[in-house]
């Protein structure tokens, strides 16, 4: 078996571990920042409707009014905001770059499997492992970041309460049995 390109293919596999799941962390994340985006919008609009339509039942009274020109200036300001940043497109991106890091996942455990069952010699494991780092390396220049959290809440996704940690101990946790 080839153990040096083993070791570092289960090193690189337990990083696209870490990595995929802190791609989910952060979809996870914006998911709800997007939902909270949405639910404030409804709830400016529904004032915005409000306050016109008392507007009109009161029409001595310009206070309705007043408030109802500030609140549509404010939603105008909030839709402006949305379009300008966009939280929804960065929620798709991460699932985007979780998935394709889940098939990287994939493949460095079809390697390990192959090197383990001694399928290629020692150049075309080298070779195979060459072209995983080139696809993975694409993969993570157009990843888009994350932050602690997302991987502190991977870290905890993946390992319970447990300090990040990337050992071999770990790694062994990742692979199914008969790669152990």
């Amino acid at each position: 078996m080839d153990k040096n390109n083993f070791k570092i293919i289960k090193q690189s596999l337990g990083n696209v571990i870490y990595s995929q799941k802190t791609q989910e962390m952060a979809a996870i994340r914006k998911q709800g920042y997007v939902t909270k985006i949405k639910w404030a919008n409804i709830i400016l609009v529904g004032l915005v409707f409000l306050f016109l339509f008392l507007d009109l039942l009161s029409p001595n009274s310009n206070f309705y009014n007043y408030i109802s020109i500030a609140l549509t200036v404010s939603e105008t300001l909030f839709l402006i905001f949305q379009l300008s940043f966009n939280p929804e497109k960065e929620t798709i991106e991460h699932k985007n770059t979780a998935n394709k890091l889940w098939l990287m996942r994939e493949k460095h455990l079809n390697l390990l499997t192959d090197i383990k069952n001694e399928i290629f010699d020692f150049a075309e494991n080298s070779q195979i492992r060459d072209e995983l780092t080139k696809e993975l390396s694409n993969i993570y220049k157009e990843a888009p970041q994350t932050n602690n959290d997302d991987y502190r809440n991977a870290s905890t996704a993946l390992n319970g309460n447990q300090k990040p940690k990337v050992d071999d101990d770990e790694y062994i946790n990742f692979l199914p049995e008969n790669l152990r």
